[in-house]
């Protein structure tokens, strides 16, 4: 690894460019903390995400798969820093959200809480900065460490990446993601080339969004007082990787109460034998 003025975006495969669709989709700012002198702990990384209009929930903060696939950006950017010169895929996010409404930028801060030889455990923090530093979420992630391949994984250190400038003609959540208009149990995301991460696969982010709508549609057309569902608390386990599409999301209510409803959702592969790829559970509620 060199420390030289070579990339200061994301890690890249086959001279794809330095930037990564999904992230710049929400216009994440990132820096890195290094430790203090003598402290040979990884380095954490800091990020800043803008509530934009087009990303909100019914109750008028950051969509939860919004939150969580930039808290995969960062949290994944920190584990694969951490284990260079190898590189890291998600296998598990587990988000507690504390609230639901935010006034933004929210600001995060990814830690390294474990890394062994194969697997790297990370906790990101969410904050809302608007709203004099509320909590949002608590997440933690494990990432497997693979080798990365023909990975260009030179970076300028301290690393830094600021926020992009917002676009007018920014699409909504699914039309990025390709997720299919529908409701019910069942929500498709078209695999695009633009949701692929540096290995090729799509993004866990991605599936995290896809698991947040869906789970939303299956609760019903809306919560008892009227108004919209969203996503909550969710668990996801990634099994194994997406690399041919359609993506189905198949969800079944598993119980609920009042506003709120759990709701486990199986993610599919179809067009590689239907197979199951990722599993979890989302929590969603009314307003």
């Amino acid at each position: 690894m060199s420390d030289g003025p070579v990339s200061a975006g994301t890690p890249t495969v086959g001279g794809t460019g330095n930037r990564h669709h999904v992230s710049d989709y929400f216009r994440m700012e990132r820096w890195e903390i290094p430790p203090r002198a003598g402290d040979d702990t990884p380095s954490a990384f800091g990020g800043r995400a803008p509530l934009d209009a087009h990303l909100t929930n019914a109750a008028g903060g950051l969509r939860t798969g919004g939150l969580l696939t930039v808290a995969d950006s960062l949290g994944g950017f920190t584990s694969g820093i951490a284990v260079l010169p190898r590189w890291i895929v998600t296998t598990s996010l587990m988000a507690t959200v504390v609230r639901l409404d935010h006034q933004g930028p929210l600001v995060l801060t990814a830690r390294v809480l474990r890394q062994g030889r194969s697997s790297v455990v990370t906790a990101i923090d969410a904050v809302d900065e608007g709203d004099g530093g509320a909590p949002v979420a608590h997440v933690v992630m494990t990432c497997a460490i693979l080798d990365p391949g023909d990975m260009d994984l030179r970076f300028q250190r301290p690393f830094a990446l600021p926020m992009l400038p917002p676009r007018p003609d920014a699409q909504g959540p699914e039309e990025f993601f390709r997720i299919r208009p529908g409701t019910g149990p069942v929500t498709t995301l078209d695999l695009a080339d633009h949701l692929r991460n540096p290995w090729g696969i799509l993004h866990g982010g991605a599936v995290a969004m896809l698991a947040d709508v869906a789970a939303c549609r299956a609760a019903g057309p809306g919560d008892p007082g009227g108004r919209g569902w969203s996503g909550a608390d969710t668990v996801l386990h990634y099994l194994r990787p997406v690399k041919v599409g359609p993506v189905e999301a198949r969800c079944q209510v598993l119980g609920g109460r009042g506003d709120r409803r759990l709701v486990r959702v199986a993610v599919h592969d179809v067009g590689a034998d239907d197979r199951l790829v990722s599993l979890g559970t989302v929590t969603v509620v009314g307003g």
